[in-house]
């Protein structure tokens, strides 16, 4: 029995884990510092962004190359990047949904992080995304509780847009979108 519950779960691996769309899909846990989970190219200095009030109120920081979203207090965020259309794993009612554009650099890389930790993505460079951040609620994963969950989904857009789908208590959207952020010192 414990031979094929070992079979069930590598098969169960290899499942979860196939290339959808030339990729595999990614669920990681990302300690969260400063309430932002931060996408950004690699080779970009300084990658996270001076967050100023207008900012807080909307939600996220941009400039070229590097995206901050705003979540709630909570250390651990369970965090799954998605391509196109891949399935979502993750449940819950977003409480957030933001677009912003991104762009892939020259590598294939692009980092999803927070101050004290990184975490490297493989992401198709060259390519324009619009990128789309949904904040889901607190929930448990593989038996670890975990307080927040962040979807990132990259989506192939030769136009993409800034947009807020959906906001929640605690953001402003009676104000125009702010776009110009600068490194964070």
């Amino acid at each position: 029995m414990d031979a094929l519950r070992v079979s069930l779960c590598i098969v169960g691996w290899i499942w979860r884990n196939l290339p959808v769309g030339g990729r595999v899909a990614e669920k990681f846990r990302l300690f969260v510092s400063n309430q932002q989970v931060a996408v950004f190219d690699p080779d970009v200095d300084s990658p996270f962004n001076e967050w100023r009030p207008r900012h807080v109120s909307q939600g996220f920081s941009w400039r070229a190359k590097s995206v901050s979203f705003r979540v709630p207090d909570g250390d651990m965020c369970l965090v799954e990047v998605l391509q196109g259309t891949d399935p979502t794993t993750l449940l819950g009612e977003p409480r957030r949904t933001i677009m912003a554009p991104f762009e892939v650099g020259k590598g294939s890389l692009t980092v999803v992080g927070s101050i004290t930790e990184e975490i490297n993505i493989s992401v198709p460079n060259g390519v324009k995304y619009q990128l789309l951040f949904d904040l889901l609620p607190a929930g448990v994963d593989d038996d670890q509780p975990y307080d927040c969950a962040v979807r990132l989904r990259f989506v192939k857009h030769d136009d993409p847009v800034f947009e807020i789908c959906k906001a929640d208590d605690a953001m402003d959207t009676s104000l125009p979108i702010d776009l110009e952020a600068q490194p964070a010192s």
